[in-house]
């Protein structure tokens, strides 16, 4: 009695799972990289236990640098100036998020009247930047 064998493919490996596995690597890292840049004025921030605040392209970072000079994007303000482009930024788009930034070293009183300005320009998402508070031995 004559029996057919029956042809064997030759086994090769099925590369779907592995490009799968791969595109999920790169995502992965392409995400968990990002990086929050905060403007180029050199201040010493407060120190606070919470999480960094995520970081969106459309905000407005207004800096107080210890001497109370007030900074809008990196460009020096008065405080007519600022409250200006405050309104001005409110006019627009009034979602749009405000980080204040001011020096430790910075007088509470000019914080809290930068603070007052915003609020009365109309615009309501505002965050105060701190530096993640290192774990004290």
């Amino acid at each position: 009695m004559w029996t057919r064998k029956k042809k064997s493919e030759p086994a090769g490996l099925d590369m779907t799972p592995l490009v799968d596995m791969v595109f999920l690597l790169i995502i992965f890292f392409m995400l968990s990289t990002t990086f929050i840049v905060t403007p180029g004025i050199r201040m010493d921030l407060p120190r606070a236990s919470t999480d960094a605040i995520v970081s969106e392209k459309k905000e407005i970072v207004i800096s107080i640098d210890k001497e109370g000079s007030v900074y809008f994007n990196k460009e020096r303000v008065d405080d007519s100036a600022l409250a200006a482009m405050l309104r001005a930024t409110c006019g627009t788009n009034r979602d749009t998020a405000v980080m204040i930034r001011g020096d430790k070293e910075a007088g509470f009183g000019k914080i809290v009247q930068v603070l007052d300005m915003v609020r009365n320009s109309g615009l309501h998402r505002i965050a105060i930047v701190t530096e993640k508070k290192t774990a004290e031995p």
